[in-house]
């Protein structure tokens, strides 16, 4: 499957570059990068917000909280942001209980916000989650898409023994090149699912070979060297990051991030009292790195956005 993906994209590549339709091409080989948890389009959480809010802000907290539309929240915010990200990773975008959308009265999912509303070319989704609650893993992307789909694959370790985790990698045309982007959400609970899900992913980024590699995503996991307890706010977690070696296995399948601090400068949860890091964004040996960070003015969910510049080296594959 893989492999027929890789040839596909090959194909479209050299159609693309031979056709007027290739304007992108004439950008740099710079790759800007976003990954979000969208938190089911719930918002964060409201208390530790309001807890450091002067009055005037509280309120206007806790009526954009009411509306309940994040949603629309964040695809208005990426599509006043657009110009500034090729490439953006979403996770856990809810798709309905029991084949039934968000509202029963409800005409739209929250994935056609991100499609409609973002301001992004391109999207690829992947179904995850169980027939009682589903959700999905979006990829939105200003670059041209070199496969419909992209390869999607649900990972082994289901969440309370229900819901799949997935993850998704496609390839996009950067300029003359193609490289490879990735998104996933994994278990959240259980280090051994975590591991197993992470070594699933490995196996597919070896079968690419020696490809250009972005892979980004709620990982559910902190950095080595790092706190694992003791948290205060959101210590849902305490117990889980323990002997966890997801990081580990896939930088051992050719991905890297940056040297993560255990600091305010790199923690992504929870939203309003952030205390730990679990969204990353790494990469493969083919890119220089320009700027990596966390947008802790973003409070639309109770995961912080992370962010990547990259540039890449090795071109025209």
């Amino acid at each position: 499957m893989i492999a027929r993906i890789a040839n596909e994209a090959q194909h479209k590549r050299t159609s693309l570059l031979h056709t007027d339709r290739s304007h992108p091409l004439l950008r740099e080989y710079r790759l800007r990068c976003l990954s979000i948890n969208t938190h089911r389009g719930q918002g964060p959480k409201l208390g530790l917000l309001l807890d450091k809010a002067e009055e005037m802000e509280g309120q206007r907290i806790e009526l954009l909280h009411e509306t309940r539309a994040y949603a629309y929240f964040i695809s208005d915010w990426l599509n006043k942001h657009s110009r500034r990200y090729d490439i953006v990773a979403l996770q856990e975008v809810f798709n309905g209980i029991l084949g039934i959308g968000e509202k029963i009265h409800a005409k739209y999912r929250q994935r056609d916000h991100y499609r409609v509303l973002s301001g992004f070319d391109a999207l690829i989704e992947h179904g995850v989650g169980f027939a009682g609650f589903r959700y999905q893993n979006l990829m939105l992307s200003q670059l041209p898409k070199l496969s419909d789909q992209g390869y999607s694959e649900l990972m082994p370790g289901k969440v309370f023994f229900l819901a799949s985790c997935g993850f998704t990698i496609a390839p996009f045309l950067l300029k003359d090149s193609i490289v490879w982007i990735g998104n996933t959400h994994l278990h959240a609970y259980s280090p051994a699912a975590r591991m197993r899900q992470a070594r699933s992913i490995a196996e597919v980024l070896r079968l690419l070979g020696d490809v250009p590699i972005v892979f980004m995503g709620d990982l559910n996991t902190v950095p080595g060297g790092c706190r694992i307890g003791n948290y205060g706010e959101g210590d849902i977690d305490r117990y889980n990051y323990r002997n966890d070696s997801t990081l580990r296995i896939l930088e051992d399948a050719g991905l890297r991030t940056v040297r993560h601090d255990d600091s305010l400068q790199f923690w992504t949860y929870p939203t309003g009292a952030p205390n730990r890091t679990l969204d990353y964004i790494m990469f493969s040996r083919h890119w220089h790195l320009h700027d990596y960070g966390v947008l802790h003015d973003f409070t639309l969910s109770d995961h912080y956005p992370v962010y990547a510049d990259l540039e890449l080296k090795t071109r025209n594959n």
